[in-house]
């Protein structure tokens, strides 16, 4: 384990969530809420000439491992 790349990862989140702090509210809140199978995760990206990417899951019970890693590091 690098401890040089994860104070890196640190420093480049808080700035993160400093630039964006909607962002930092909406993760906690989906945190602690928590995972539940059936609820929907959708994701939009849109670039200033118009250009879009839209896509979406629905939790499956095979989904809950990963996603509950992710919300725990």
């Amino acid at each position: 384990m690098n401890f040089n790349n994860i104070f890196m990862i640190k420093q480049a989140k808080d700035k993160f969530f400093r630039n964006h702090p909607k962002t930092e509210t909406f993760m906690e809140d989906v945190k602690r809420e928590g995972f539940c199978e059936g609820m929907e995760i959708a994701v939009a990206v849109r670039y200033p000439g118009g250009k879009e990417y839209k896509t979406g899951i629905r939790v499956q019970d095979s989904d809950m491992q990963l996603l509950n890693m992710l919300k725990d590091m």
